[in-house]
């Protein structure tokens, strides 16, 4: 941006100053005609560059104090998240995990659809640590009505910042595991498609 505006008023001088006499001599730069003046190359360094958010994210990353960040790999089913969160709350780390709405959240809990650690969920709010998994029942498996399908979200780490946490969590869309046990047990007598 600077280099531009460098190059726009050296270029506004140019068509203001009115040329000088011409003189006999070797023809100097303020003698020439301000055509010739015009064609004379405004850059004179290499190509400016095309910003590019990769390099600058990259940039960041390193200069961040995110080194002690252990690298968490994806598996075949599923992801790995790394996002921001005020705390470490069922329902902000199920919105942050899976992008649930907040009142999708709301209304799965209120189904008794959210299960912790394979425990029906009592509280929202309630607060979570590392090496937790949160599963929302989708439904019922058409293929073995014993199962059901599930979205689940592991924490895997979370380290405090000025602002909040930030926590690295794998999500499981779509996850088959067996219905639970006892009190927990999903019951539902409509099968969902999926």
């Amino acid at each position: 941006m600077l280099r531009s505006l460098r190059q726009i008023s050296r270029l506004g001088r140019c068509l203001k100053t009115p040329p000088p006499a011409r003189s006999l001599l070797k023809p100097t730069a303020e003698s020439l005609p301000i055509a010739a003046r015009l064609q004379a190359p405004l850059h004179t360094s290499g190509p400016a560059w095309k910003y590019d958010k990769k390099s600058s994210r990259a940039a960041d990353d390193l200069d961040s104090d995110d080194e002690d960040d252990e690298d968490f790999k994806d598996e075949r089913d599923s992801k790995v998240v790394k996002t921001k969160v005020n705390s470490l709350r069922a329902d902000l780390l199920l919105k942050a995990g899976l992008g649930m709405a907040r009142n999708k959240v709301e209304l799965n809990f209120y189904e008794s659809k959210i299960r912790v650690n394979g425990k029906k969920l009592q509280k929202k709010s309630a607060q979570l640590e590392i090496g937790d998994e949160i599963d929302v029942i989708r439904g019922f498996s058409q293929a073995n009505p014993s199962h059901l399908v599930v979205a689940r979200v592991s924490i895997l780490s979370a380290s405090e910042r000025e602002e909040g946490l930030t926590v690295h969590l794998r999500r499981y869309k779509s996850l088959l595991v067996e219905n639970y046990r006892g009190a927990n047990a999903f019951k539902s007598s409509e099968h969902v498609d999926h």
